[in-house]
C-alpha cells in the first residue's frame, strides 16, 4: 500500500505554510502544533559556507567539514523518541544539517532498530528502509532538523507495540562554517601579517587578496596581491608597495566597496602623514559608468582621482600620492573614497591607502 496522498499533502501544507516538521498524522497533531521548526527559508547564517568541498562519496573518516556517523567508528546515533507524538511514531537525532543525498548517493540514511544502548547497531539491528517493508511502514527522514518521522499507516514490527527497540541512524552532518564570507561572494579580503612566512603559512589567503607585511625583508614594509589560493612562496605574490621602515612603519587605511556604496569613510590621519600609495584592486568589474575619487573634503581628488582607475577592468590599480597633511588631526585630515553609482548594477573592489 502506497503512502496516502492525505498524508503526503499533511507534510507539504506543514512544511512549507507552517515551516515545521511532520512528526504525526494531521488527526493527531494540527499544523500550528508541530513544535519541530524545519523552515524553507535560508537564513545567511544557516548557508553552509563549503559546501562545495563535500565529497561526492561518504567519507570513510570525519574531516573538518564532514562528521560521519557509523558503526566503523563507533558513532551510529540513537534517536530519542518524541513524546510529543503518537508512540513510536517520531525519534529525533537532535542533530541538524545532515547532508541530503543530493549531494551523492551514498548520503542516503540508513535505518536500524534495536535495543538501547547498542555500539553496533548496523551488525545487531534490524534495518528498516524507506520504502518499508511492503505493510505501509515507510519512513521520512528531515535532513535539515534530523527528525525521522514513520509517514506509513502501520509501523514496522520491529518497533511497534510490544517492543522496547528504539531507533538508530547511520549517515552524515556538514559541521563545517556558516554564513556569507568574502570568498563565497567573491570579494577580496585584506590580511595584515608580521612576516612572509606568517602569510604562507595562512591557508585562508585567496586569490586577489591583499597583504600588508610589517616586515617584507630587509626590515620593509611591504604591501602584496595574491597570485593564487593559498600561497606559499614569493613567486605566488605580486608586492604592489614596499619602503623601509627605519624610522615608524607604514600604517593602512582600507575598505572593500561597491557599485552602490556611496561615499566611504576610511580613516583619519594627523599632522605631517604622507600617503605613500592608493591602491585599487577591482575584484568584480563594474558595468556602467561608476566613477570613484580618493581624497578629503577639502579635495576629493586629492590622492586619486577617476583618471588613474578603469572599474570595468578586473585588475589592480595604484598610484603614488605626493601631498603631506599638514594640520593638526581634524575633519580636512579625514580620508575618504568617493563613490558616484552613475548607471552601474554591479562591480566589487578594494582601496588601500599606506601611509607614515
Amino acid at each position: 500500500m502506497a503512502i496516502s496522498d492525505s498524508q503526503k499533502v499533511d507534510l507539504l501544507w506543514k512544511k512549507i505554510g507552517f515551516g515545521k516538521t511532520k512528526t504525526d498524522t494531521n488527526a493527531q497533531k494540527k499544523a500550528p502544533n508541530e513544535a519541530v521548526v524545519s523552515e524553507f527559508i535560508i537564513k545567511p547564517d544557516q548557508i553552509w559556507t563549503n559546501a562545495n568541498n563535500i565529497p561526492s562519496v561518504i567519507p570513510t573518516a570525519n574531516s573538518s567539514i564532514v562528521a560521519v556517523y557509523s558503526d566503523s567508528l563507533s558513532s551510529s546515533v540513537e534517536t530519542t523518541e518524541d513524546a510529543t507524538s503518537s508512540a513510536h511514531r517520531t525519534w529525533k537525532t537532535n542533530l541538524t544539517n545532515w547532508i541530503p543525498p543530493s549531494f551523492g548517493a551514498t548520503y542516503q540514511l540508513k535505518v536500524y532498530s534495536t535495543t538501547t544502548g547498542q555500539s553496533n547497531p548496523q551488525s545487531v539491528g534490524d534495518q528498516l528502509f524507506e520504502t518499508g517493508s511492503g505493510n505501509d511502514d515507510q519512513w521520512y527522514f528531515d535532513y535539515q532538523s534530523g527528525v525521522l518521522h514513520f509517514i506509513g499507516d502501520n509501523l514496522p514490527t520491529a518497533i511497534g507495540t510490544g517492543t522496547s527497540n528504539v531507533i538508530y541512524v547511520v549517515g552524515a552532518r556538514y559541521t563545517g562554517p556558516l554564513g556569507i564570507d568574502a570568498e563565497s561572494t567573491g570579494a577580496s579580503v585584506t590580511y595584515r601579517k608580521v612576516n612572509l612566512a606568517a602569510v604562507y603559512s595562512d591557508a585562508n589567503i585567496n586569490d586577489g587578496d591583499l597583504i600588508e607585511v610589517t616586515d617584507a625583508g630587509d626590515g620593509e614594509v611591504g604591501v602584496f596581491i595574491a597570485k593564487q589560493d593559498n600561497p606559499t612562496q614569493a613567486s605566488h605574490l605580486t608586492q604592489i608597495a614596499s619602503r623601509d621602515s627605519g624610522a615608524a612603519d607604514s600604517q593602512t587605511l582600507s575598505a572593500t566597496f561597491t557599485f552602490d556604496s556611496g561615499n566611504v569613510t576610511l580613516g583619519d590621519v594627523s599632522a605631517t602623514s604622507r600617503p605613500l600609495s592608493v591602491v585599487v584592486n577591482v575584484t568584480d568589474a563594474f558595468d556602467g559608468n561608476t566613477s570613484i575619487s580618493i581624497g578629503d573634503d577639502q579635495d576629493p581628488e586629492r590622492l586619486m582621482d577617476n583618471n588613474y582607475v578603469d572599474l570595468g577592468e578586473q585588475m589592480v590599480f595604484e598610484v603614488s600620492p605626493s601631498y603631506v597633511y599638514a594640520n593638526a588631526l581634524d575633519a580636512d585630515n579625514t580620508i575618504k573614497l568617493y563613490v558616484t553609482r552613475g548607471t552601474s548594477t554591479e562591480g566589487n573592489a578594494t582601496v588601500l591607502v599606506s601611509y607614515t
